[in-house]
């Protein structure tokens, strides 16, 4: 991330209390891929992120450098590397332990109640034997229409389910192919330039 920011321009700025002014990134300035890039679905890969996955250990792996972390966030319309990166084990338990004392109290807490509308399913493509998998369909209910439904048909979600499936959400990234990174280190430098 310290490469992404040393491209931008610097703005200066008075601090109360002081003579002295300042000078600080302008982080105000934005940079968002080239439109071909972003739209072209050949140009990534999907990839789903591991518990020992980091930023920066990625971006050596990727791209050979790891201040270009960064590409990452921008590729994934990250804003918030800290909350929008999904936590590794430890940092998901002590998150939990931090929100809501323990992680037992978590798993005893209700979160809310779902209605299974369509089993997840699994069927065998009839042309090459190739499994294709059939999403399971669910919807939010309350209480009482939960405790109508069939014990197949419904689920309870505490709130440790929620937060741990919150997080693995965030584990789906793509990665921007290493071929387009000069093209977009060349983009940078141009838009930063004052």
């Amino acid at each position: 991330m310290a490469y992404f920011f040393s491209e931008h321009p610097y703005v200066v700025y008075d601090v109360l209390g002081t003579s002295q002014p300042r000078l600080a990134v302008d982080i105000t300035r934005r940079f968002r891929l080239d439109k071909i890039t972003k739209n072209n679905k050949l140009v990534y890969y999907d990839y789903d992120i591991k518990d020992r996955d980091r930023p920066d250990i990625m971006a050596d792996k990727y791209y050979g450098n790891s201040s270009l972390d960064w590409l990452f966030f921008i590729t994934n319309e990250i804003f918030d590397p800290y909350f929008q990166w999904p936590l590794n084990y430890k940092q998901f338990t002590d998150y939990v332990r931090q929100k809501y004392g323990s992680v037992s109290n978590a798993q005893a807490q209700t979160h809310h109640y779902e209605q299974i509308l369509q089993l997840r399913t699994e069927i065998v493509d009839q042309f090459d034997d190739t499994f294709i998998n059939i999403p399971e369909r669910i919807i939010q209910v309350d209480y009482t229409t939960y405790l109508t439904l069939a014990p197949s048909y419904r689920r309870q979600i505490t709130t440790f389910d929620f937060e741990e499936s919150e997080n693995n959400r965030k584990r789906s990234i793509k990665i921007l192919d290493a071929a387009f990174v000069p093209d977009i280190l060349q983009q940078l430098d141009g838009i930063f330039q004052v």
